[in-house]
């Protein structure tokens, strides 16, 4: 990949240096171009040039288009210039000079003049004529902590521009005067009565100074400034930039503040706010929910803190207000928001809500019922450790003895997608391998969390917060719109939970673990057996409610499930370990056989030396149980460079097979599931006996299967793509010496050429167009090319060097030629 890297850099200085190029004719353009143009026009039209020139330098000075206007200004004076050459070239000698004079330089002096009566500042007067030390730096650590006053002043939410770029900050003063997002280089004038700071910026900084008597901001389109250094009762110096060339600037203050877009402060509660620092929609003061058949109503009173300057987040109550809750008039201790879901019962003669007292900090789940009045249900749900992890949020529903909580469970995936050492556990939504195309590319679809619903007791005498199982569980929807209900009974000695299951008046018998999966159909839900400890899970089960039967998967040590659809359950088990001083590789993903099925609990969890291997193997649901599928799949097409998995390609007259396995991409670990990525690390054998590494998927075989052409991705190189030739008669390999552009793809293999498609990028973008370009190789130059002889060992033949893989490639399980032939 080494090769795209290196042509974006390319491209990428090719636009700066255009980029560059273009600012600078630009600049010759405005300063040259209108005194060109004036010049060999009429003096008239010079003058009308001039005047309408500086009425627009006007307009956009009233507008506050600084920047457009500080480009106007240097047009109007190269317009200028134009007039007075223009005169000079119109008037009779002797005259001419001096008419031309008195134009530009009185002016000159009248466009300075109008500036200033406007207050816009041009170029020359702002360069200070050096500069005036170092002041606060716009990376931070030397930000104002005290007022002149000696009072302290919080800066709080610091961000930075880029990485590692300038920083930001939320300063609150003493006062209550509230500014976001502004920069680090920060003073105060020397009268006290300003605050001045940068507002860094990708695109354009500016500048805020805050006036502390008046308690007005005022918002400067300035971007002369990164780094201030003096702050006097008149003028304020600073530099443009420690990273360009540290120019120092000098401005004016009434005329920064004359040009400046101002506001006045708002008050609210104890803080000072900009207007823009309001929330969209204020708090309603009130808010009501009224219960079916108005039987009963919930009021909110808006409840402000005494101190919002007290809060980590100062605006935290304007943005989430809470409110006191009164239920028919009457006043409660409760506290709650205004997004928080209240559930009536169907006869509207009870509720719950999510609420908190005044004196807590956790809000909990508060029922209202005639008999028994406010009550706090208990925590609905004790995790386990070692237990999927079950979230829940938003009441739903409430009857006479329980209410309805909607949750979900994470699920727990492979570090590297299709096998891992560890499991990384998702809460959201996630794209999840479902397939193939023709050329092998992953196909994948979204993968929902698993829907459930708690279903909690009102009223449990006695009961412990930290109790299990004061819950039952529920599943989304099966047929019928029944749901699976599981009912916690025990923990095991690895502190997970066993379940009874119920699907509406059928008993499952036996126990259960947590973890589920209803199919993509709803006929069917997977669950995997619950055991004791030495035992471990030795199977997953998918329960058919049509037929009311439960088929049985081949025995494996499960983990967990992982998705359920189109008839295909996936589930993650434990294959092996790998001691911490093997190094993981098609070869030889473990070296620690996992003990007979059913009795590997204690092998699957963490133990020091070595690490569990997980894989995700995909069954097949049938009539009368589960069929474990292949981990690889028979292709006839040439694979493309980015095909996923593993694969079988016969030879055309099916006298031999290759076997190709371990594909990976270059970043494996954080994007395996990248199908537009080069894969790279594949393992090659023949039925005939040739063993190779490092290759990539694209493969195609001769017509008399002599021949294999092979492609190979280096991505630490800077010929990253390569074509080989595997001679399987004469266990020979060539290597093609020039690179056949990016993702070479094979086309055509004949007797006499070989086709191969290469593309602009290495990266196949899901959008992109781009056809590729085919080339051909002939056979008799590739032929020509010297041949590495590959070495005999034991029956197989491998690369020189690699004799000592010999004993690992013989240890494969070698049933995918088997099935091939």
């Amino acid at each position: 990949m080494s090769n795209s890297h290196e042509d974006e850099s390319i491209w990428r200085l090719l636009f700066e240096l255009v980029r560059i190029l273009l600012g600078v004719g630009g600049s010759l353009l405005i300063l040259v171009g209108p005194a060109v143009l004036m010049t060999l026009s009429p003096p008239w039209w010079g003058a009308i040039a001039v005047i309408g020139g500086a009425a627009l330098t006007g307009l956009c000075s009233a507008m506050k288009w600084l920047r457009l206007a500080d480009n106007l200004s240097v047009v109007t004076s190269s317009a200028l210039l134009g007039l007075a050459l223009s005169l000079g070239l119109a008037l009779p000698n002797y005259w001419n000079v001096l008419a031309a004079l008195v134009t530009f330089v009185g002016g000159l002096v009248l466009i300075g003049m109008w500036e200033r009566k406007l207050g816009f500042v041009s170029r020359a007067d702002r360069i200070a004529p050096q500069s005036h030390g170092s002041g606060p730096s716009a990376w931070g650590g030397q930000q104002p902590q005290t007022t002149p006053e000696g009072e302290p002043i919080r800066t709080f939410n610091m961000s930075e521009i880029a990485m590692g770029g300038p920083v930001y900050f939320s300063y609150l003063f003493p006062d209550g005067v509230l500014l976001q997002d502004i920069g680090a280089s920060a003073l105060f004038s020397s009268d006290g009565r300003y605050f001045a700071a940068t507002v860094p910026s990708r695109q354009q900084w500016g500048l805020i100074i805050l006036d502390r008597q008046e308690r007005r901001v005022y918002r400067c389109a300035n971007d002369f400034f990164w780094e201030l250094d003096e702050f006097t009762e008149t003028d304020l110096r600073g530099r443009v930039s420690p990273l360009v060339d540290n120019r120092a600037s000098s401005f004016n203050l009434a005329e920064l503040l004359k040009t400046a877009q101002a506001v006045d402060l708002i008050p609210v509660a104890d803080l000072w706010l900009e207007p823009d620092s309001m929330p969209d929609n204020l708090a309603e003061p009130h808010i009501e929910h009224i219960g079916p058949q108005t039987r009963h109503r919930i009021d909110g009173s808006l409840r402000m803190p005494d101190r919002l300057r007290n809060l980590e987040q100062p605006l935290e109550g304007l943005h989430h207000p809470i409110y006191q809750l009164s239920l028919d008039g009457r006043e409660t201790d409760l506290l709650f928001h205004a997004d928080s879901a209240v559930v009536w019962r169907a006869d509207g003669k009870a509720l719950c809500i999510v609420a908190r007292r005044v004196n807590e900090e956790t809000a909990r789940y508060w029922t209202w019922q005639p008999d028994t009045g406010w009550q706090a249900l208990t925590t609905p749900w004790v995790f386990s450790s070692r237990e999927t992890s079950l979230n829940w949020d938003t009441p739903l529903a409430l009857d006479n003895h329980h209410l309805r909580i909607e949750g979900y469970l994470a699920f727990e995936i492979p570090d590297r997608g299709r096998y891992g050492y560890s499991l990384n556990c998702i809460h959201g939504d996630f794209d999840i391998q479902t397939g193939h195309d023709a050329r092998g590319r992953a196909q994948s679809a979204e993968r929902k969390l698993t829907p459930l619903q708690l279903v909690t007791p009102l009223a449990r005498e006695g009961a412990d917060e930290r109790e299990r199982g004061l819950s039952d569980i529920e599943s989304e929807p099966l047929l019928g719109n029944l749901r699976a209900r599981l009912s916690w009974q025990r923990d095991n000695s690895d502190d997970l939970g066993g379940y009874r299951c119920r699907i509406g008046d059928w008993a499952l018998p036996g126990l259960w673990l947590l973890d589920h999966r209803v199919s993509d159909c709803t006929r069917y839900l997977a669950l995997i057996p619950f055991a004791d400890h030495p035992a471990s899970a030795a199977k997953v089960v998918v329960v058919d409610t049509l037929k009311r039967q439960c088929l049985d998967s081949p025995p494996m040590n499960v983990v967990n499930v992982l998705d359920f659809r189109e008839g295909k359950l996936l589930v993650t088990r434990v294959a092996g370990r790998l001691k911490e001083d093997s190094t993981s590789t098609p070869l030889q993903r473990f070296d620690l056989p996992a003990p007979p099925v059913g009795k590997a609990a204690g092998f699957c969890t963490y133990r020091e030396g070595s690490k569990p291997y997980y894989q995700t193997v995909e069954l097949a649901v049938e009539d009368t149980g589960m069929r474990l599928l292949p981990k690889w799949r028979t292709v006839r097409t040439p694979q493309a460079v980015n095909a996923d998995g593993d694969f079988v390609q016969p030879a055309p007259d099916g006298s031999d097979a290759a076997w190709f396995f371990g594909f990976e991409t270059e970043y494996a670990e954080s994007s395996w599931l990248r199908s537009g990525s080069g894969r790279l690390g594949g393992h090659l054998l023949t039925a005939s006996g040739c063993a190779l590494k490092d290759l990539a998927p694209s493969a195609s075989w001769s017509p008399d299967a002599r021949y294999l052409a092979l492609t190979r991705m280096n991505a630490d190189m800077p010929n990253t793509w390569e074509v080989l030739l595997l001679d399987v008669e004469q266990r020979t390999l060539r290597t093609w010496p020039y690179s056949p552009g990016n993702r070479p793809q094979f086309e055509q293999f004949d007797s006499a050429r070989l086709e191969v498609r290469a593309f602009e990028s290495d990266y196949e973008a899901s959008d992109s167009t781009d056809q590729g370009r085919v080339a051909a190789l002939k056979l008799k130059a590739l032929l020509a090319l010297p041949a590495i002889a590959l070495v005999e060992q034991d029956g197989l033949w491998l690369m020189p060097g690699q004799e000592g893989d010999a004993a690992l490639w013989r240890m494969l399980d070698r049933s995918p030629l088997a099935c091939s032939s």
